[in-house]
């Protein structure tokens, strides 16, 4: 497990590239004891596998600048980078014309247990431009972050590589198809699907490859390909249906899986499909459409939860909705309740729960400190003033966490009873007051009674004649006096309610052949 690590760590501190151990230092782990603690680390949080560490070079120009130079900018590149999250190791070496520094990092952090994360492009977002800053500081050369980042893709070179074959990209699309045919002429469609020109000739199969100009015999590629092997391949990966019973319970007969190996694509493969795209004839796949039904979809979906706890509690009425939400009421009362005689039990302990978390976090320090890292001292004090201040009061740590671990427990519980209790009033209220119960109000509202429409003056019935055009082309503002009219003839009516039934009713009773006169009326 640790053989990688402890190489580098020997590789590192070698005393004849680090003048006999003076340029070795270390950041939040002591320097011989470095490999033990990092170790530790990894057994305490379960992560003892995969990747163990990190391995950071900081490399001078020749004859720039001096080892202990190099080991002061390596140390504040370390504490500003990792600051107290990871356990590093490093050293300068100046056994050659270049001198340069050596980094080894723990891949798990020893505050979080969290391991150290890489993305492309860190080295141009985070660690060159604090190099960059720390060789400013002691006037040496910096390096362009901009020169190198971007790497041009890589052609096919005939005279390293060879002249390109399809052989191996046929190889894998046939037997990627047998994978997942049915028959043999399912098989046949497949590899159309997947660019291939067919043509069957005296008993064999010729397939073209896309944008070529030969055809190849499948036989050719491999003697397995024949028709009578590739329909048995085909029959052992299809799956039997079992025969159906009426006390046979339904149960999982065969998973199959594709396990092919994922190849990359070559870049002289790059670049051939990119030019079938620019030609036109590899087209993209359309985006999905799904994104138009999400708010329908999320609408069926409140309208089955409602339906679906009627049922369940048997509301006939909204007096029984009503009745279940007070019910709600007081059983929210009664966890709060509950919450606040948990928090008042805890309350006398504060102080002795303030004091074991102090011990938790500085436990594995001094456990450092034991083992020999002065580097923990401090620690440890405030580990052991913590415990016989603990003694004192007269408890144990194991009392303490039993208790700590109970209160958690009720409050969680707590916590997740008011939270399905909330989910379920916000289920009563849409239901009472959302927008399908105002719909069904307005329609059972009574029928307004019809305005009488004899008191209209002549005059009205005269300016409906003219047509809407003139109209416009006399007055041009006319158009915002009727909006002003309209306005004020629902503002001022003699009582506010009936005159909006009236309205309604007006405008539902009214035949389609006087829409043309009741507006200059309104005019008028």
């Amino acid at each position: 497990m640790a053989m990688h690590l402890a190489n580098a760590v020997s590789y590192i501190t070698d005393a004849e590239k680090t003048q006999e151990g003076v340029l070795v230092g270390s950041h939040n782990c002591g320097v011989d004891t470095a490999l033990q603690e990092m170790l530790s680390v990894k057994r305490k949080y379960g992560k003892t596998d995969k990747r163990q560490g990190y391995h950071f070079i900081i490399s001078f120009k020749k004859q720039e600048v001096r080892p202990e130079t190099a080991m002061e900018i390596t140390q504040k590149f370390v504490e500003r980078y990792f600051g107290d999250d990871f356990q590093c190791l490093y050293a300068t070496h100046d056994n050659t014309q270049h001198v340069h520094s050596h980094i080894l990092f723990n891949s798990v952090s020893w505050c979080t247990g969290k391991k150290y994360r890489y993305e492309k492009g860190d080295w141009a977002r985070e660690i060159q431009p604090i190099v960059n800053e720390l060789c400013k500081e002691y006037g040496l050369s910096i390096q362009d972050i901009e020169v190198g980042t971007e790497k041009e893709p890589k052609k096919w070179d005939k005279t390293k590589q060879g002249i390109f074959k399809w052989n191996r990209q046929i190889t894998l699309d046939v037997e990627d198809s047998i994978s997942f045919a049915n028959s043999y002429e399912n098989f046949l469609k497949l590899m159309e699907l997947k660019g291939y020109e067919i043509r069957r000739q005296s008993g064999e199969i010729y397939i073209k490859p896309m944008g070529e100009k030969r055809f190849i015999r499948l036989t050719d590629i491999s003697a397995y390909y024949t028709k009578q092997c590739i329909e048995s391949q085909i029959e052992k990966g299809v799956q039997h249906k079992s025969r159906k019973t009426e006390n046979l319970t339904p149960r999982i007969v065969r998973c199959r899986k594709n396990y092919r190996k994922y190849v990359p694509p070559t870049p002289y493969q790059k670049a051939f499909f990119a030019k079938m795209y620019r030609t036109g004839q590899l087209k993209r796949k359309p985006y999905s459409q799904m994104w138009r039904y999400k708010e329908e979809a999320a609408g069926v979906e409140k309208l089955q939860s409602q339906y679906l706890y009627l049922c369940k509690y048997n509301i006939r009425s909204a007096d029984d909705l009503k009745g279940r939400r007070n019910i709600l009421d007081t059983r929210i009362k009664n966890l709060d309740e509950e919450r606040h005689q948990i928090y008042k039990w805890r309350y006398p302990h504060k102080p002795a729960l303030a004091l074991l978390k102090i011990i938790e976090e500085n436990e594995a320090r001094a456990s450092y400190y034991k083992e020999g890292s002065t580097f923990y001292a401090p620690y440890y004090e405030k580990w052991k003033e913590a415990v016989e201040a603990l003694a004192e009061k007269g408890y144990t740590v194991g009392q303490l966490m039993e208790m700590k671990e109970t209160v958690q427990n009720q409050l969680a519980s707590v916590a997740k009873s008011k939270k399905e209790i909330k989910k379920e009033e916000n289920l009563i209220d849409s239901i009472l007051y959302g927008e399908g119960r105002t719909q069904v109000i307005e329609r059972t509202m009574p029928e307004p009674e019809i305005p009488e429409i004899s008191n209209i003056p002549k005059q009205n019935t005269k300016e409906a004649d003219i047509p809407e055009k003139e109209m416009e082309t006399e007055n041009p503002r006319k158009g915002g006096d009727t909006e002003k009219e309209k306005f004020l003839e629902i503002e001022n009516p003699e009582t506010e309610n009936k005159s909006a039934q009236t309205a309604i009713g007006h405008m539902e009773k009214q035949p389609a052949q006087n829409e043309k006169q009741e507006q200059p009326e309104r005019i008028r």
